[in-house]
């Protein structure tokens, strides 16, 4: 007979132990499940009211009409009306300077002087060499006219002297032909005169080409003498005449005339030598009596810009001072990297204040008395690209999509689905959306 294991003797108590435990923490864990199935479970109730949705109090104002100018506005440098580099023409050193920067010049005013030494001496050959033609001609200046030195031409010692032997030969010839024709007289004689008669009147010939060379040579030399006159004159630099200048003088005045140059730059010094062999520049002068400004405008206004139309003008030196313009001029042709076109405007400024090279913008009015509908700024409301603003209507509010203009402190431009006098939410917005009931306090 077998001996008992060790193993069933041992465990089987344990193990029945465990089953009992196992089966009540089973047990257990479904009455907890049983208990949390019932309270769980939905209790029937009655149904709620829906709830009053309450009116969101708001504000309100009026949708008005307002006559706006409308304006390009653009910014550009002021450029001078003309801006002029002197040039001294004749050659020598410098004498005088008679002009710095900042200083102002009269149309025809002296800026500089060069030493005009060897100019002199050029004019006073050139008149000697004059007069001595003149001289010959026995006259004490040059005929107008080639009708005027004829008649002036037998007066000459050459040709009155000529003149007169032609008529003595001219004489005997026909003494000795008279002698001939009676038979008194030697027909070598009168061979002899006939060729006197050819002889004088080559001579009196060659003595009027003589005068007339010599008037052609008085002529040169009076070229010469005013060629020197000219270059005695070009030893002063003068300030150019503009082309405006006789038209401000004949309205205003020379004294009040406007017109004048401003010495911008200087780039001689006395003592310096003006070379032949290379443009020397001496001045640079800028007329500032009006200023152009120009400046760069986007392509989509190309269409309503206009020559003639007005524009304010208006620069950091002088806080709110309006300068007026008036476009003169647009350029045909559109910038392809910036897309833009150049508008030039013409501004007054006679009293000086406004400076070539500075900095400016233009309001270009391209409208002036435009009508359209403005709405408070606080009635106007931008979220994700949608700009908006909502009218009220009755005892809602309805939202009307909208594009923004001109904006001022007090009001905003606004276009799209709106009348003059419609009434727009002011305040309370945020609560709001298309159709949200209203009250207006």
């Amino acid at each position: 007979m077998k001996a008992p294991s060790p193993f069933r003797t041992v465990f089987p108590a344990r193990l029945a132990t465990r089953r009992r435990r196992v089966c009540d923490a089973s047990l257990t864990g479904s009455a907890v499940l049983l208990v949390l199935l019932c309270g769980c479970s939905p209790k029937p109730a009655a149904t709620p009211a829906s709830p009053e949705v309450k009116p969101v109090p708001v504000t309100v104002a009026s949708v008005r009409q307002v006559n706006l100018r409308r304006a390009v506005t653009a910014v550009g440098t002021l450029c001078a009306h003309e801006d002029v580099l002197i040039a001294p023409k004749a050659d020598g050193r410098v004498l005088r300077v008679l002009k710095n920067e900042g200083d102002e010049a009269y149309p025809g005013e002296v800026l500089l002087e060069l030493d005009p030494t060897d100019a002199l001496l050029a004019v006073a050959q050139a008149r000697a060499a004059l007069d001595a033609e003149l001289r010959k001609l026995q006259l004490a200046a040059l005929p107008a006219s080639d009708r005027e030195f004829a008649e002036h031409l037998p007066t000459v010692p050459t040709v009155a002297q000529a003149a007169a032997n032609l008529e003595l030969a001219t004489k005997e010839a026909a003494r000795f032909e008279e002698e001939a024709r009676r038979g008194v007289g030697s027909g070598a004689n009168l061979d002899a005169a006939r060729a006197k008669v050819k002889v004088a009147k080559a001579a009196a010939d060659l003595a009027e080409t003589e005068a007339r060379v010599t008037l052609a040579n008085a002529r040169r030399l009076q070229t010469a003498v005013a060629e020197a006159d000219e270059r005695l004159r070009e030893t002063k630099v003068y300030a150019p005449v503009p082309d405006d200048w006789a038209a401000w003088a004949a309205a205003v005045g020379p004294a009040a005339n406007p017109v004048r140059y401003s010495v911008a730059a200087r780039m001689v010094s006395k003592g310096a030598t003006i070379s032949p062999q290379r443009v020397t520049n001496a001045y640079r002068l800028i007329t500032d009596h009006v200023l152009k400004l120009r400046v760069p405008v986007p392509e989509r206004y190309r269409p309503l810009a206009r020559v003639g139309q007005a524009a304010d003008v208006r620069v950091e030196a002088y806080p709110g001072v309006v300068f007026p313009g008036r476009v003169a001029r647009l350029f045909p042709t559109v910038d392809p990297e910036g897309r833009t076109f150049v508008a030039e405007v013409e501004v007054p400024n006679t009293d000086r204040r406004l400076k070539a090279g500075g900095f400016a913008t233009a309001d270009i009015v391209t409208d002036a008395a435009a009508t359209v509908l403005t709405v408070p700024p606080t009635a106007v409301v931008a979220f994700a690209g949608v700009t908006k603003v909502y009218v009220a209507d009755g005892p809602v509010a309805r939202a009307v999509e909208v594009e923004v203009g001109t904006r001022e402190k007090d009001w905003v431009e606004v276009r799209g689905d709106l009348k003059p006098g419609a009434k727009v939410v002011t305040s309370g917005l945020s609560q709001l959306v298309d159709g949200s009931p209203i009250r207006v306090r």
